[in-house]
């Protein structure tokens, strides 16, 4: 079992505040500058709701915001969707990812090409994570 990650000073997630909190702990995060790709997740409650969020990494920083990423910020798109629960687990708990998409609870729309080559963008933004929490 994972331990959890919870600081005190974290927002509720998922929130437009925990995706503020998320922002300001990615701006420390410097990535390849040839790395240019938007993760956009979909957080879905037992009640329908959907939480949008993406995650932007280009010319060698990250951000985060609230909603979908659309066509704005001109970068290919990958999409992420599981309930809320998994979400918890992958983004605050520390659970892979990729077992939980082996598991069927993590879904993926994309080119897979994308997150292969961003990996080490993905780890140290991993890393950045880990740290603030």
């Amino acid at each position: 079992m994972t331990a959890e990650r919870t600081p005190a000073h974290m927002p509720v997630f998922p929130s437009d505040e925990w995706v503020d909190w998320l922002d300001a702990a990615l701006s420390e995060c410097r990535v390849d500058d040839t790395v240019g790709l938007v993760l956009e997740y979909h957080a879905s409650g037992d009640d329908a709701s959907v939480f949008c969020w993406h995650v932007r990494i280009a010319s060698g920083r990250v951000s985060a915001a609230v909603g979908r990423a659309g066509a704005a910020h001109g970068q290919p798109v990958v999409t992420l969707a599981s309930d809320r629960d998994t979400a918890r687990a992958i983004a605050i708990e520390g659970e892979s990812a990729q077992r939980a998409f082996a598991e069927g609870r993590l879904r993926f729309s994309g080119d897979p090409r994308l997150l292969l080559a961003a990996r080490p963008a993905m780890e140290a933004i991993g890393a950045v994570l880990a740290g603030a929490a």
